[in-house]
């Protein structure tokens, strides 16, 4: 499932910042690319050949973006080696991708009781919750995320994101900054962060144009409506 980065719905996670009309710029936070999961092949010797073989498809599929083949060889690793943690959390992902989320949230809650410290498993399920709408939900998946996998700026990224959508700037703001600490170069956590610092009371504005810039150095799309209000901002002689 493609997510526009542009947004505003509760059907895609591209959350709008702001309350009211001082920012219609998006607050962007993509899903993590499944390429980035545990292959569970490599992470199980006691896999049997036929299993093994299930996994490989299953990555080789999510690398060709065929996320129907990637469910369809999971399921068949996850019937052959029943309780696979690395397979239910990959059919969550694939099957968030895919736009089923109640499905996803089945195989998240389920890797997370076999196993309460997979950290990935928590940050996808947040993203769940979050696309469902269930901020209480989201907030707590993200902050346990977080404390479990302290040095993964993406899972920052997403909880920072919740926090904003639920009027928590100075929260958010904390995690993106560990974010850009922990993944300099992360240009998604720049825009989001440039957004943040421009609803400050009074805004931060040379703060958000460095961290606007720096992300589309960085290869971000530009935001026509936030660099307009950039721009209409009053130059700051003193950054805050």
């Amino acid at each position: 499932m493609s997510m526009p980065r542009s947004i505003i719905a509760a059907a895609v996670f591209c959350i709008p910042l702001a309350c009211g009309a001082q920012s219609a710029a998006p607050m962007a936070a993509e899903e993590p690319a499944i390429s980035e999961l545990a292959n569970p092949a490599a992470s199980s010797a006691k896999l049997s050949p036929e299993a093994k073989a299930a996994a490989e498809a299953g990555i080789a599929a999510i690398g060709k973006d065929k996320f129907d083949a990637a469910e369809k060889a999971f399921l068949k690793l996850l019937k052959l080696s029943p309780d696979n943690l690395n397979a239910l959390v990959n059919l969550g992902l694939v099957e968030f991708r895919l736009g089923r989320p109640e499905e996803a949230q089945r195989y998240l809650e389920r890797a997370i009781r076999l196993k309460p410290d997979t950290g990935l498993a928590w940050t996808t399920l947040g993203l769940v919750y979050n696309n469902q709408g269930n901020l209480e939900g989201a907030t707590a998946a993200f902050a346990q995320a977080v404390y479990l996998s302290p040095k993964d700026p993406r899972a920052h990224n997403y909880f920072a994101v919740t926090l904003s959508r639920r009027g928590w700037y100075s929260g958010a703001e904390e995690e993106l900054q560990k974010a850009i600490e922990l993944a300099p170069n992360f240009g998604e956590a720049h825009f989001n962060l440039a957004l943040v610092y421009f609803t400050r009371q009074p805004p931060a504005v040379e703060l958000a144009r460095r961290h606007y810039q720096k992300a589309l150095d960085l290869g971000e799309p530009p935001d026509p409506d936030f660099a307009a209000k950039l721009a209409a901002a009053p130059v700051q002689t003193v950054v805050p």
